[in-house]
């Protein structure tokens, strides 16, 4: 049975990125065909460019090598998610990276990138090594072709949503708004002096808060809040950025269910019609997210052949 070991931060549901990595190991893992660990991330790289910026990065080593040893990684405890804490992968197996990591830490011969993100978005830098596979999430993640390597032709989109927590069952007198803004800082701010910000708060912090609320509006244009908050019964609506049509938003209507893109009436009437159809995508999907998922192994079976 081929081993395959993602590289991971620990698990936070309030951190998108850390619940599918995570959660593609639990999905992988109900597979007969293939062993799935998680692995903890390791210090990436040294900063050159200032003696502060050095020490910053001696001590990053330091921590990273103290946590390795005496820290285990946080999991999902319903999850089928095994974590392995070697520091380098046979040649027979095959690493899974996001592409926020820098290099080739765990020194794998075969190396998978997952795109979550437009690679150098967050870290405005990136460094890949050549021949490697890689696969974006969703289809507004741009094609990407680096150092000889191979963009799949599929997109591996795994979703989980916590529905025992997000759903309109039995909702309290619904009044005021909410607003999130993580990646959308950068956006001008048009919500109520007296909306509640949900950043950082936990699931069942911000599940309460939405099923309360009228109305939430979203500042980051990708966060599964969005649809969370439709879920629970709110007009959930997305801050258009500058320059930024719907159609290169989401180029297909399925993606925003339940969403409004901005503020017009048209948009917010489409939003609230839509959440049945909302419902019954997530069911579709859970069941895609494994199909998804041995689609990925079989890809990563013939190119690592």
């Amino acid at each position: 049975m081929k081993k395959i070991y993602i590289y991971a931060p620990d698990f936070d549901e309030n951190s998108g990125g850390a619940v599918v990595l995570h959660r593609l190991c639990h999905l992988i893992n109900q597979t007969d065909t293939h062993q799935a660990f998680l692995t903890p991330r390791k210090f990436e790289r040294f900063e050159f460019y200032s003696l502060k910026a050095f020490m910053v990065s001696c001590k990053s080593l330091l921590s990273n090598m103290v946590k390795r040893r005496l820290v285990k990684l946080k999991c999902n405890s319903g999850w089928d998610t095994p974590v392995d804490y070697r520091s380098s992968i046979d040649d027979d197996s095959i690493v899974v990276y996001s592409e926020m990591a820098f290099g080739n830490p765990l020194r794998a011969k075969n190396v998978v990138r997952w795109f979550l993100h437009q690679p150098g978005h967050i870290l405005n830098a990136f460094h890949f090594g050549r021949g490697e596979l890689y696969f974006r999430y969703a289809s507004n993640i741009k094609p990407f072709e680096y150092c000889y390597s191979t963009m799949s032709k599929h997109e591996l989109r795994i979703v989980y949503y916590p529905l025992d927590k997000y759903n309109d069952e039995n909702l309290p007198k619904k009044r005021g708004t909410c607003h999130l803004i993580r990646k959308g800082g950068f956006k001008k701010k048009i919500h109520p002096a007296d909306s509640i910000q949900v950043d950082g708060l936990s699931h069942d912090e911000i599940s309460k808060i939405f099923r309360r609320s009228e109305r939430f509006i979203s500042y980051d244009d990708y966060t599964a809040y969005s649809t969370f908050a439709a879920l629970c019964g709110c007009e959930s609506i997305v801050v258009p950025a500058e320059s930024v049509s719907k159609l290169a938003w989401y180029p297909r209507e399925e993606q925003h269910y339940g969403i409004a893109f901005g503020f017009n009436e048209e948009e917010l009437a489409w939003a609230k019609r839509t959440v049945s159809n909302l419902k019954e995508k997530l069911r579709q999907e859970d069941q895609q997210s494994f199909n998804n998922t041995r689609m990925f192994l079989d890809e990563m079976e013939i190119f690592f052949k």
